[in-house]
């Protein structure tokens, strides 16, 4: 095996995907990556290396941010192939390598890939499609995804609002898509407690269904929500600085992960954190 092929499999394994062919196919297949499966599985085995294009589509499907340790981890190994030996590596990479933005002490210490590994599912394209089919059932999948206990139809619709008869639809959607299963006649629960889910909004085709499930929080906002917390700044720089620090933001959005909790509370809520740079003016 190369440097690489050993990283990758690694990789995949913590994030959560216990065999190639589960990697591949539950994150959309060659619509998603662009190659088969075939050429997936030498990539992983070590008779082939990637084409740079492909770094994207993998790092979508293991839900890694190009700043990432995984990512980096990957990419070094990458290099370290191509490069043919660690000097050549350091030699090269560390005569051109430049700073990035420092990012949180809990990530740099990898706490949030520590809960990577341990307690984050990766949602498939099918379950997510399921969830996204309508409003009730998004809304119930996080509330039976995000707690341990067991649900009747009566609690999800007291706790949404809706109808008994829309929420048992609901649970059955949820059910039959893998999500929840039945504890008792009448009672549902998330089939893995203690552990949270990942959505593959990244993956080709998924853009529609995000876009659907925006909708829905922004509904919710409006009816049951509000403002939070928000932090502004308007500053003239290079682009490619700014893509720097988006690595540093998407780090930081993703260390809120590591406040997630099944345990009951008063103050409990569901949280949506956004980490966006959007271009205006060029100069």
């Amino acid at each position: 095996m190369s440097a690489f092929s050993e990283a990758l499999l690694a990789l995949r394994r913590e994030g959560g995907y216990p065999s190639a062919y589960r990697f591949y196919h539950s994150n959309g297949g060659r619509r998603h990556f662009g190659f088969t499966y075939v050429h997936y599985l030498r990539l992983e085995k070590g008779a082939k290396a990637p084409r740079a294009e492909a770094f994207g589509a993998i790092l979508k499907a293991l839900r890694l941010a190009p700043a990432a340790d995984g990512a980096r981890r990957m990419f070094r190994a990458y290099l370290l192939d191509v490069l043919g030996s660690p000097e050549a590596y350091e030699l090269i990479v560390g005569s051109v390598s430049k700073s990035v933005p420092s990012v949180s002490p809990t990530l740099a210490e990898g706490g949030f890939d520590r809960l990577k590994r341990e307690r984050l599912i990766h949602m498939g394209i099918e379950q997510f499609t399921a969830i996204s089919r309508d409003e009730t059932t998004y809304w119930t999948s996080e509330l039976l995804l995000n707690d341990d206990g067991s649900w009747s139809p009566k609690d999800v619709a007291d706790r949404l609002e809706c109808s008994p008869k829309a929420a048992a639809e609901a649970l059955g959607h949820l059910t039959k898509a893998k999500l929840l299963r039945a504890t008792s006649p009448g009672r549902w629960k998330t089939r893995h407690p203690g552990k949270f889910w990942t959505f593959p909004g990244r993956s080709k085709g998924m853009e529609p269904l995000l876009d659907r499930v925006r909708v829905y929080w922004d509904a919710m906002v409006e009816r049951r929500g509000g403002p939070f917390g928000e932090r502004l700044e308007l500053v003239r720089a290079s682009s490619s600085v700014m893509r720097q620090y988006m690595n540093a933001l998407h780090r930081a959005v993703d260390e809120a992960n590591l406040a997630a909790t099944h345990a009951k509370g008063e103050d409990t809520a569901l949280f949506l954190i956004e980490g966006r740079v959007r271009r205006l003016l060029p100069f």
